[in-house]
C-alpha cells in the first residue's frame, strides 16, 4: 500500500506534492485545534489520522492512534459518544466520552477545528502583508480583512452554485466547453496547479494561497449541515441554552429532541452533494488541461 502511495506521489511530482504540503499543514492544525480542546474539555480522543481509507501507517500514545491514512484529502479526530446512545469500547470510561462534557464544553471543541483554520489564515494574510511592507498593526488589520474576504466569497459561491444548480449541470454535460458554470469549485487537480504556481511566485504568494486554502477549509466546516463541524455546534449551542433556560433538563440517552442520529438522513445528503461538487469539478478541470 505505501508503494502505491509513493507511487501517486512520483507521478504527481512536484505540484501534487506542493498541494499535500499545504493540505497538510491545513488539515493537521484544524484536527490539533478539536484534539487539545477535547483533552482539556476532559474528553478522551482515540484517533487522530490525517486522510481516509486504508492505513498506511499508526501509532499509538496516552490511549489514542495516530496515523496516515490513503486518502490524503481529510483527516479526523475520534471522540467517543458522539450520540447518546453510542455504545464505547471496551474498558472506556464513560468520563471520557463526548457526551459527558458539558454543552459548552462539546461547543468548544468543535469550534476549535475551523477556528484554528481561520486564525491562521489570519496570520498568513498578515505575514504575507507584513513582507509587503506593511506596519505590524496595518498587516493584522490587513489580515483580519482578507479572512472575511475569503469567507465571504465562500459562502456568496456557495449561494450561486445553489441558486444556478441548472445552469452549472449545463456546463458539466457541455463537453464543448461553449457552456460557462455560474460558479466553479477546484479539484485537486487544479488545486495542484495553483500550488505550484504559488511556490514558484515565492513566500508572499505562497502564504496568500495558504491562507485561502485554510479559511475555505474553516468556513465550509463552519456550514450547519451534518456531518461538518457546524451541525455538531449547533447541536451543543442549542443544548448550552437549554441547559440555562430549564437548569433541571437532563439529555435523556437515545430520546433527547436534539440526538444527532435523527440527522443522520441529511448527512448522506451532505456527503452526496460533496462528492458530487469534486466529481464535476474534476470533470471540468480535467477537460481544461486536455
Amino acid at each position: 500500500m505505501t508503494i502505491v502511495v509513493m507511487g501517486a506521489l512520483i507521478w504527481l511530482t512536484p505540484s501534487g506534492v506542493y498541494l499535500l504540503g499545504f493540505l497538510g499543514v491545513v488539515i493537521l492544525s484544524h484536527e490539533a485545534g478539536h484534539l487539545v480542546v477535547a483533552r482539556a474539555s476532559g474528553m478522551k480522543p482515540t484517533a487522530f489520522f490525517w486522510g481516509f481509507g486504508p492505513e498506511i501507517v499508526a501509532v499509538e500514545h496516552r490511549g489514542c492512534r495516530y496515523g496516515l491514512k490513503m486518502l490524503f484529502l481529510g483527516g479526523y479526530v475520534k471522540l467517543e459518544g458522539m450520540t447518546p446512545s453510542s455504545e464505547l469500547p471496551p474498558g472506556f470510561a464513560e468520563a471520557g466520552a463526548y457526551r459527558a462534557a458539558g454543552p459548552w464544553k462539546r461547543l468548544a471543541t468543535i469550534l476549535a477545528g475551523p477556528g484554528v483554520n481561520l486564525v491562521m489564515a489570519a496570520g498568513a494574510f498578515a505575514a504575507a502583508a507584513l513582507i509587503e511592507g506593511r506596519s505590524p498593526g496595518g498587516a493584522v488589520l490587513a489580515g483580519v480583512d482578507d479572512v472575511w474576504f475569503v469567507f465571504a466569497a465562500t459562502a456568496d459561491a456557495l449561494w450561486v452554485w445553489v441558486s444556478n444548480i441548472g445552469s452549472y449541470l449545463a456546463a458539466v454535460v457541455d463537453s464543448s466547453g461553449t457552456t460557462t458554470a455560474p460558479v466553479r469549485f477546484m479539484s485537486p487537480v487544479a488545486q495542484a496547479e495553483v500550488s505550484r504556481v504559488a511556490v514558484e511566485g515565492g513566500v508572499v504568494v505562497s502564504l496568500r494561497w495558504f491562507g485561502v486554502l485554510s479559511c475555505a477549509v474553516g468556513a465550509v466546516n463552519l456550514l450547519p449541515l451534518p456531518p461538518l463541524d457546524g451541525s455538531h455546534a449547533v447541536v451543543a449551542g442549542a443544548e448550552g441554552v437549554i441547559a440555562r433556560v430549564r437548569p433541571g433538563h437532563a439529555r435523556r440517552s437515545g430520546r433527547a429532541w436534539l440526538d444527532v442520529r435523527r440527522l443522520v438522513p441529511l448527512a448522506y445528503v451532505t456527503l452526496t452533494v460533496l462528492v458530487f461538487l469534486s466529481a464535476t469539478a474534476l470533470i471540468m478541470d480535467l477537460r481544461t488541461v486536455s
